[in-house]
């Protein structure tokens, strides 16, 4: 049990468990995914990968396997956002073994078994074991005596669970190394001939200072029109950027149940009245525990700690012992505390242990007695410098004397694990005052006939609308209730609006019988939101069609118009001018300067780059016309400078940037060429 707790203090929420996401989230983040969400042939898989299916069955085998390792770190994810993490984290692995190894192997990489021996017991350490706090000593550095004593320990385990969590371990590190022999490769297959670096230092060493007058177009030009074939020959041109996974558009209304000033009366009232019984309480554990609405708190606070409540630290810190403090307004909710207990502690103490059953507490008592004579070291095992945040996390809020006791070794029992611990405790911080504080809290909740009320304006609303869109937009009109939309949501969408479980709307609005037009029942989520959905527009996989894209077509095309067309007139206008500031005055604006420009530059500031081009390319002391992005530029180079500030070194970081961007790319290069289909969200 002792080496079972250590591990769970100094392992942390979920490290081990997201180990495997982190290593190959560049791979292919949740976005990624999603954005495949709609393609699937079948409703019995959760997705596939490389057109291998991934059944319910093996994807909830592996969700249940980071399930168990989180638990037996001392977790118990049952927030949405923890299972969250743990469906990505299943679904990551699954990802690695189906089509990262098989890519990695295919590359002609491995990791063989000589190699993870020395990964896990040689002279190279894998960095997933160097990460774990429970193979470190008490100054946080990785022990390889800790290790050792954990492999031993595998087979003493009856549980089985030392051997799965080293199981565990290992299948991360032959990932991990996998990983990196594939992302080396990758970088070293980024080369810089002697030919590029020369020209690479060469255009990044000459800078060319600039003045020039920029003249903008004007975007309300009417005058400039796009017609359907340019505009069609556009999207023929670049079908594949005008790609979308299967989403869709709606409408919602949406009522958040609140608590009414009835509801904050009635609460307030019950608050008081509890309130008097708690000022004279004898057990304020128990009265916490029986009547507010968040348990007792064992934690010693700092003043420090509590100076987020004025009303709380000043009792607590300035009032005397079993003081009690105004009432305070936080949120939806009453509060007050009392003082419990004061006390002066240290922060971190620095503990060894030994453990005995419960039945053998008389031996506990004779080895204390014996220990506070002469303590002997080679009796117990050390557990490391230890805070109350480490003993709460892992329930042993029963350890808190190593913080005040003036005694080097302590008896304390654990009555839930049937133990007796004898600790010592050779150091601890300076100690400080610190309270142990009992809060009476009420939340004020939406009542009964509360929800009763919200629950009957939303179904009204529902039945009303019949299911069609017209009495939908035609109600919330008349009501005056705000139409949210929402544009292209796709179905790996969890949150809508303020509730971040809304799965059962998603769900509706992707369902095959829902079409465009089609208005839900009301659905509520978490209790607390009443949703009424309109479907407005469905759009299926693959390419967008002409119609949608036709504005950000016409926009991209008109403003190349709008310069071009301003290009001609302000060529027109300066012909025959000699100088800047001359065609600034005749164009309304003013001459700016830029020193310094570089066409080898990947930094452009607020410098169009079709404008450096230009620089580039434009001969010392005669003025140029360029056109860019949003507007003319009417230039003059006035000296161009070369130097050696661009070194080979420079150059080296600019591969490496470069290496970085393709290992960032190659996530959608690998999810297209793997053909992804992520189905989870019909499940989940």
């Amino acid at each position: 049990m002792a080496v079972l707790e250590k591990i769970r203090v100094k392992f942390g929420i979920l490290i081990t468990v997201l180990v495997a996401l982190a290593l190959l989230s560049f791979i292919l983040d949740p976005q990624t995914l999603r954005s495949a969400a709609d393609r699937f042939s079948s409703d019995n898989k959760v997705g596939s990968m490389n057109g291998k299916s991934v059944s319910y069955k093996t994807f909830y085998d592996q969700l249940n396997t980071y399930t168990e390792i989180a638990k037996l770190m001392g977790q118990n994810p049952s927030s949405e956002e923890q299972q969250t993490q743990l469906r990505d984290a299943a679904w990551q692995s699954i990802f690695e073994n189906e089509v990262f190894i098989p890519k990695a192997m295919a590359a002609g990489l491995s990791v063989g078994d000589e190699e993870m021996l020395d990964l896990t017991q040689g002279g190279d350490i894998s960095p997933v074991l160097l990460q774990q706090g429970i193979f470190s000593d008490q100054n946080g550095v990785f022990s390889r005596e800790a290790l050792a004593n954990f492999v031993q320990s595998i087979d003493a385990d009856e549980t089985g669970q030392y051997a799965g969590l080293w199981s565990f371990l290992e299948e991360n590190i032959y990932r991990e190394r996998l990983f990196s022999k594939y992302s080396s490769l990758l970088e070293k297959s980024e080369i810089l001939s002697d030919l590029e670096k020369t020209r690479m230092l060469s255009e990044s060493n000459v800078t060319a200072d600039v003045d020039y007058v920029f003249a903008p177009i004007a975007y309300a030009d009417t005058t400039v029109t796009v017609s359907s074939d340019e505009i069609r020959k556009y999207y023929n041109d670049r079908k594949e950027q005008f790609q979308q996974p299967a989403n869709r558009d709606i409408e919602y209304v949406m009522w958040e149940v609140v608590p009414s000033e009835q509801d904050f009366a009635d609460t307030k009232e019950a608050f008081d009245a509890l309130l008097e019984e708690f000022k004279t309480a004898d057990n304020l554990k128990n009265f916490v525990t029986l009547h507010s609405d968040h348990k007792f708190n064992p934690y010693f606070f700092t003043e420090e700690q509590l100076s987020a409540t004025p009303e709380f630290a000043e009792t607590a810190f300035h009032g005397p012992a079993g003081s009690v403090s105004p009432t305070i307004t936080d949120d939806n909710a009453y509060a007050a505390m009392r003082v419990n207990a004061v006390r002066m502690m240290a922060d971190s103490a620095h503990v060894y242990y030994k453990t005995f059953p419960l039945s053998q507490e008389a031996d506990a008592d004779a080895f204390v007695a014996e220990q506070l004579r002469k303590p002997d070291l080679s009796q117990f095992t050390e557990l490391g410098w230890v805070t109350q945040e480490g003993l709460m996390s892992n329930g042993l809020t029963d350890l808190n004397a190593v913080f005040d006791s003036p005694q080097k070794v302590i008896k304390a029992k654990l009555n839930a694990s049937q133990a007796v611990f004898a600790l010592y405790v050779p150091e601890r911080t300076k100690p400080l005052k610190k309270v142990q504080i009992a809060t009476l809290y009420k939340n004020v909740l939406p009542s009964d006939d509360t929800y009763r009320e919200y629950q009957m304006k939303a179904v009204e609303f529902a039945d009303a609308c019949d299911g069609k869109l017209a009495n939908f937009q035609k109600l919330a009109q008349e009501q005056d209730l705000p139409v949210i939309p929402i544009n292209n949501m796709v179905q790996g969408n969890r949150r809508i609006g303020p509730a971040d479980n809304a799965r059962e709307v998603v769900s509706w609005v992707f369902d095959k019988k829902t079409k465009a037009g089609d208005v839900s029942d009301l659905k509520i989520v978490d209790n607390r939101y009443y949703f009424v959905t309109a479907v407005t527009k469905v759009r299926k996989e693959g390419a967008i069609d002409i119609q949608e894209a036709a504005n950000q077509i016409r926009t991209l095309l008109s403003a190349q118009k709008s310069v071009d067309k301003k290009l001609a007139e302000i060529r027109t206008q300066i012909a025959g001018m000699t100088s800047l500031e001359e065609i600034a005055e005749a164009l309304g604006t003013t001459v700016s300067h830029a020193p310094g420009l570089s066409f080898g530059s990947t930094q452009y500031g607020q410098n169009d780059p079709a404008f450096i081009g230009a620089v580039a390319a434009a001969p010392e002391g005669t003025i140029q016309t360029a056109g860019g992005s949003i507007g003319v530029y009417v230039f003059q180079v006035l000296e161009r400078n070369t130097g050696n500030f661009f070194s080979d070194q420079d150059a080296t970081t600019q591969l490496s940037r470069k290496a970085a961007y393709h290992n960032n790319i190659l996530q959608r290069v690998i999810a297209n060429e793997a053909d992804i289909k992520d189905n989870r969200a019909r499940f989940f």
